[in-house]
């Protein structure tokens, strides 16, 4: 790739603000490939008095740090298990929106749920709590002291996906709801997985019972999933109420982002299915 100097850097950002929306994509293009060497120069023009520069230039400088975050995502999913760090993934893809995200302190929220539950069991009982009663207990803590919930009447926002926005505004959807779910008895030592059933995502404890997150923690046994598969034409297979490893929870989680963003903004889209490509293919070649 061939150097350019200082003068023709600033030159093509020029160019992004021309009518020619050719003459403008031949500069972008070449500022993509400048890379590094470019980013202090749009930096620079962030504030240019052209809003069409401006514009273009947010969009390069966005395009860069999501082509850093794919690399930090490869890193991520190199590992030969299935069963990835969700709370590590699940913060990437948020990452993807939210480039500023303050991990520290949202694992501080969930440490302060974690010590909340603690605290609640020890001073509503004497004796251990386990079973059945267990969950019963976390889910009243989770849907009604927390404020978790379903999102029915926004479903389609990416932000009932993005772990952050779900954590601070305590509205979510199925895969979401359970992440953040499966965040906090993992660290409180509930035997709890993923469920990704077609056409739902569901929970389930101990290997017997199931938990619907979107549905304020709604307890189902397999009979009743059998029978919402059999409903919404789906037909039964016992893979459809198998755990689902926490890699193909953030396939899904990008999936449904993927989808959202199809229509509103085709490049971030395409830039989502590269981390979901990431997450399948590093997969299948191990």
């Amino acid at each position: 790739m061939k150097t350019l100097t200082a003068s023709e850097m600033r030159a093509l950002i020029v160019l992004l603000g021309d009518e020619d929306i050719k003459t403008a994509q031949i500069a972008r293009n070449a500022l993509l490939e400048a890379r590094r060497q470019a980013e202090p120069f749009l930096e620079e023009a962030r504030t240019s008095p052209d809003p069409h520069v401006r514009t273009r230039v947010y969009s390069i400088l966005e395009r860069l740090r999501l082509d850093d975050l794919a690399k930090q995502f490869s890193e991520f999913a190199a590992s030969s298990s299935a069963w990835l760090n969700l709370e590590e993934g699940a913060f990437l893809i948020a990452e993807s929106e939210y480039p500023t995200i303050n991990r520290a302190h949202y694992q501080g929220v969930l440490e302060q749920m974690v010590r909340q539950f603690r605290e609640r069991i020890e001073s509503d009982t004497d004796s251990p709590v386990s079973g059945r009663e267990l969950v019963i207990a976390f889910n009243d803590f989770f849907f009604n002291e927390l404020g978790f919930s379903g999102n029915q009447d926004d479903y389609p926002n990416p932000d009932n996906i993005y772990l952050n926005q779900v954590l601070d505004r305590r509205l979510g959807i199925p895969i979401s709801l359970s992440t953040v779910y499966l965040l906090l008895a993992g660290r409180l030592r509930i035997p709890v997985v993923g469920i990704g059933m077609p056409g739902h995502f569901l929970l389930q404890y101990n290997d017997s019972l199931f938990i619907d997150a979107f549905h304020k923690g709604q307890l189902l046994n397999r009979s009743e999933c059998v029978q919402f598969l059999m409903t919404n034409g789906f037909g039964f297979h016992p893979a459809y109420l198998s755990p689902t490893p926490t890699r193909f929870m953030l396939v899904r989680m990008l999936t449904l982002l993927i989808q959202t963003y199809s229509v509103r903004d085709p490049e971030r889209a395409d830039l989502l299915a590269g981390f979901r490509d990431i997450l399948t293919h590093s997969y299948a070649k191990v």
